[in-house]
Formats: structure tokens, C-alpha cells, sequence
């Protein structure tokens, strides 16, 4: 069995092999390495729930496109 390249693996790609594999470290590692990399994150505060809710919603929606 090859081993899968994770750094080429897209954000996506890793979440659906770790729903398949939940205990592999490698590929957790690989996927928190592309988040973090990520410019910006956005943090919520309590106040701003109901908005963050909608984010959500709105990328699972255009997720399942």
C-alpha cells in the first residue's frame, strides 16, 4: 500500500480521508498545517453567533453544489 502525499492533498481532500482514517496523526497534522497557514482567521465572539451560524450554513450549502 502507497502512502498518501498529504501536502498535496487540498483542505477538502484531507477532511474526507480523516472521516475515513480518524486516528491517523499524519494526515490530522497535514490538515492543521494548511488551516493555520491560512491568512486572517476570524475569530467570533459571543455576540456574533447568530453570523457565524450563517457562514456555515452558507459553506454548506455551496458544498454540496
Amino acid at each position: 500500500m502507497t502512502k498518501p502525499k498529504f501536502a498535496a492533498m487540498s483542505k477538502i481532500e484531507l477532511k474526507r480521508y480523516l472521516l475515513e482514517n480518524r486516528n491517523h496523526t499524519e494526515a490530522f497534522h497535514a490538515l492543521m498545517d494548511k488551516i493555520n497557514a491560512e491568512p486572517n482567521p476570524k475569530f467570533y465572539t459571543i455576540d456574533e453567533i447568530g453570523e457565524l451560524q450563517k457562514l456555515i450554513e452558507a459553506k454548506r450549502t455551496r458544498e454540496n453544489l
